[in-house]
């Protein structure tokens, strides 16, 4: 029998390191515990099973074997210094730092170990110590590139910009293929705003490492950044197929896919981010919002909960829970976390767009508009806040600054169809139906499976049986939910407009039920807070009460409210006295509420500042406003503030406007309210909120039936110079032969009637419930009581 082959301790060590310096880790791993199951304590074995599971990415086992080593000896910084890296990467910190303090004790111009522990205190948050280390280290060794790395991270995070950025170019003159100096100045050219730069650097970084999970991750964002959100997904799945467990590209994924639309594919990649990280609490911010989008309110609740609990200190969790929450109308909650948020929200422009969607939402406009400008500022090639800082714009009635918004947006992004919906809708209200038109029509061809395009281009198009769009959006109907609830429920309103303009009816009114079903399923509507509020106002606003206030309020004429249920006619009874030069046509102010809030519930002390605070307010809306005789509000929801206008506005005139209660109903179920009303999308909902309106206004009439007139839809459209006179004598208005055409005032119109209105007088409203009197049978039934 043959002996088998032995050899020495130095050949054995000879071959392991043979297959080490060729990439054979596996038959080097294996040849050095060969060796050290022989002799346990030899040290070069030791060491270098422990750098072999450190590059194979086993940092626990790495750091057993450095224990091992420095314990055999205690006089090789190179063994320190990588037992204090694997000590590092599982999450000993502290006891790595000793480590490497340890081997400067035995090398003083250690660069590498100087730059590792930069490297550890500035993820520890100790960013001068850090920047001093790396610092050392590029002094003791000027060609080596890794601490030039790890200084621009220590400096970035002290806002030392420029100099970071400096550093990493550094890294890059001494190592041109240093991928992760390239990955590092594209996120932070991202952070600074300059999306175009970030891109290259993050696509010169894929050129090396063309698998790169943060190289994809940081282009991802940057293509976000740029609008390009098709390109962004796709670039996030690639990270997330290199890197499975890669929380923050399934995140961001997430993020991306609500961009798409596509919410139930934004809820797995969010639930995917927390399946890997059940802590990871932006994930959960993300996931409440995609889940508020498909209408699972009180899971995106909880969520948001849990998103905050994680992350008390976040101003992004505060915003979306307070945005939830504004939906479930538990405003004083919101309220408070608003406050915390704006106080804490650092310089990031994604968190001021974000603040500024839920304050436009809260109809804090002016508040929106400062959170925009600062996104705008702070990242001003990113074409996503232009397009929001136009909404807020035109919600704000700043209609030619909504406009150049846009313009700049699309110049950013030339195929982004949301802003050229948007930019349909501004065209609207400016009465140019055509430029409407056109523009969400070249929206479509960018994109045909939008469903809010279709709701936009409804309101300027008539539809016929073989129109190609008409087509196509019932193609999209048929996975209208995959879009969330909000799109959805637009498609089945475009839907309606369509059906009803070819005359079919039935389907119309099918597709009309289907959206305010899912409308209605997705909105806080409460029956008997509703009850509550039109009670309290009742039992407040008492005629002893507003009595009590003669003499005191404000003794401005300037303000004249135009009230009713929506849908009344309060826009065309606004153009009406608008057309008057002398009258300026406001819209829908939020003004009384504002006041309020600001100066507190009238009492005998404030009711004149009340007053004067709310003309201040009008006065500046506009350069014509300032000048007018007369300013005109048509919030139609005003006559529940009654009691507050006859408080501290005595001298204020105020028009009710009344309609046929079936007309007015249809009319509103009909229209996708931009906020509120949730009574409108359920037909017994509005029988019974118009009998609570109904009530409201006999309340008002009886106690004060002098301070107000009501005119009638109906007696304005068949006698319409009889009513206008009318009108104008209420308000005090010398007569001007204006009044009669007010089809040609021009003026921005927000309202849902802004396409009526651009039209001369016509009758076909009326009794226009008659079409859909099967369907509203048992409405008008309910509404008997009030024809």
């Amino acid at each position: 029998m043959s002996k088998p082959n032995e050899v020495t301790l130095d050949e054995a060590l000879a071959i392991a390191q043979k297959h080490h310096q060729a990439g054979n880790l596996t038959l080097a791993d294996r040849t050095y515990r060969d060796i050290i199951n022989v002799l346990p304590e030899e040290f070069t074995s030791l060491h270098f099973l422990g750098v072999i599971a450190y590059q194979q990415g086993n940092p626990n086992e790495g750091a057993e074997f450095m224990a091992r080593a420095v314990a055999v000896r205690e006089d090789n910084p190179e063994t320190w210094n990588i037992y204090a890296v694997l000590l590092d990467q599982i999450g000993k910190s502290e006891e790595a730092l000793e480590k490497w303090a340890k081997a400067l004790e035995l090398r003083p111009d250690f660069p590498e170990a100087l730059s590792n522990m930069g490297n550890c205190y500035w993820r520890l948050g100790r960013y001068e110590e850090g920047e001093k280390a790396c610092r050392r280290a590029t002094e003791i060794k000027p060609d080596y590139a890794d601490p030039y790395i790890n200084l621009g991270n220590a400096l970035m995070s002290q806002d030392k910009n420029d100099e970071a950025i400096a550093s990493w170019e550094k890294a890059l003159e001494l190592n041109p293929r240093h991928h992760k100096a390239f990955i590092n100045i594209g996120n932070l050219l991202r952070d600074m705003g300059r999306i175009n730069e970030s891109e290259e650097y993050c696509r010169k970084a894929l050129e090396l490492v063309p698998n790169s999970p943060e190289a994809l991750l940081n282009l991802a964002n940057a293509l976000r950044d740029q609008g390009n959100f098709e390109e962004a997904e796709k670039t996030y799945r690639q990270a997330t197929s290199v890197k499975p467990n890669y929380v923050e590209a399934h995140n961001n994924h997430a993020i991306v896919l609500m961009d798409l639309l596509r919410f139930d594919e934004a809820i797995t990649a969010a639930r995917y981010a927390i399946a890997f990280n059940p802590k990871y609490a932006n994930a959960y911010s993300n996931l409440a919002i995609a889940l508020r989008e498909v209408g699972q309110l009180k899971e995106a609740e909880e969520t948001a909960r849990k998103s905050l609990a994680l992350n008390p200190d976040s101003a992004e969790a505060r915003i979306d829970l307070a945005d939830i929450l504004f939906l479930h109308d538990n405003l004083d909650e919101a309220e408070t976390l608003f406050n915390d948020a704006m106080e804490m929200v650092p310089d990031n422009p994604r968190l001021y767009l974000k603040l500024s969607n839920v304050l436009e939402r809260a109809n804090r406009i002016d508040e929106a508009l400062e959170a925009i400008n600062k996104a705008v500022e702070l990242n001003p090639e990113m074409p996503e806040a232009y397009h929001r800082q136009a909404m807020i714009c035109m919600m704000g009635n700043r209609i030619q600054q909504a406009l150049d918004s846009l313009d700049k947006a699309l110049e950013l992004k030339p195929k982004y169809p949301a802003a050229l919906a948007t930019k349909s809708e501004i065209l609207q209200t400016h009465g140019d139906m055509e430029g409407a038109k056109k523009a969400a029509s070249e929206a479509l061809s960018m994109s045909d499976k939008i469903p809010f395009v279709y709701f936009t281009l409804g309101k300027v198009k008539k539809f016929t049986e073989d129109d190609e769009d008409f087509i196509k959006m019932k193609q999209v109907a048929e996975n209208a939910l995959s879009f969330g609830k909000a799109q959805a429920t637009s498609l089945h309103f475009a839907l309606f407009k369509a059906y009803q303009d070819v005359g079919d009816y039935d389907k119309a009114f099918e597709h009309l039920k289907t959206g305010n079903d899912l409308k209605f399923s997705a909105v806080p509507f409460d029956r008997d807070a509703q009850q509550n509020s039109f009670n309290k106002t009742k039992e407040v606003y008492s005629k002893e009460f507003i009595d009590s206030f003669k003499g005191k309020g404000s003794d401005s004429d300037v303000p004249i409210f135009i009230v009713g249920m929506p849908r009344s006619g309060t826009t065309l009874t606004e153009q009406i006295i608008s057309s008057h030069p002398e009258v300026f046509g406001a819209g829908e102010l939020h003004y009384l509420a504002e006041v309020e809030k600001e100066l507190g519930f009238i009492n005998h002390d404030n009711c004149k500042a009340l007053g004067d605070r709310y003309v201040e307010l009008t006065r500046n809306i506009d350069k014509d406003s300032k000048t007018a005789h007369k300013i005109t509000d048509k919030m139609p929801g005003n006559y529940m503030r009654l009691g507050q206008i006859l408080a501290t506005l005595p001298n204020a005139k105020i028009i009710h406007c009344r309609r046929n209660p079936v007309d007015t109903c249809l009319s509103c179920y009909k229209q996708l309210f931009s906020r509120g009303h949730y009574w409108s999308y359920n037909l017994d909902a509005m029988a019974e909120h118009y009998g609570l309106y109904h009530d409201m206004m006999n309340y008002w009439r009886e106690n004060f039936g002098d301070r107000f007139i009501d005119i009638d839809y109906e007696e304005t459209v068949s006698d319409f110079e009889n009513q206008a006179r009318r009108l104008l004598d209420f308000v005090e208005m010398e007569w001007d032969d204006a009044c009669l055409t007010p089809h040609k005032t021009k003026r921005s119109i927000l309202t849902a009637s802004k396409g009526q209105v651009r039209k001369p007088i016509y009758k076909s409203s009326v009794e226009a419930w008659r079409r859909y009197e099967k369907q509203l049978e048992p409405l008008a039934e309910a509404l008997k009581p009030y024809m």
